[in-house]
């Protein structure tokens, strides 16, 4: 099973990661990418992919973290659901889990109908964490 976690560098998306790794990583068949989508190297996401697989290292799952680098401006709502769209099907992603809060970069995605989109156009499941 493939599971991705897109993430930012925000509390909500570390509690999405430890959920998910609560919830599949005592399993070997899980691979969890965790992706954070960006139009340029940033230092923290770096640091912040790093932890994440670190993370991973307690568990049977297995724990990608990368930084995704896109075309377009990262804070558009169509430009981060094309990228999440686009792993969705590059990389066979099973299940979507995003961390979600008021006024995250993933509220934002929310508010134009992504999760939606998903379900819609992929029929993938996607787990909201709070």
């Amino acid at each position: 099973m493939n599971i991705l976690v897109p993430f930012d560098i925000q509390p909500v998306s570390e509690r999405a990661v430890r959920a998910t790794l609560e919830l599949f990583g005592d399993r070997e068949d899980v691979h969890v990418v965790a992706t954070h989508i960006s139009d340029a190297k940033a230092d923290p996401a770096r640091i912040a992919a790093n932890e994440i697989e670190s993370l991973g290292d307690n568990y049977e799952a297995s724990v990608e973290a990368e930084v995704r680098l896109i075309e377009g401006d990262p804070s558009s709502k169509a430009v981060i659901r094309k990228a999440i769209t686009d792993i969705v099907e590059s990389e066979e992603i099973d299940l979507v889990i995003l961390g979600y809060e008021s006024k995250s970069l993933f509220d934002r995605v929310l508010e134009s109908d992504t999760t939606e989109r998903l379900l819609q156009n992929h029929e993938i499941p996607v787990l909201l964490v709070p």
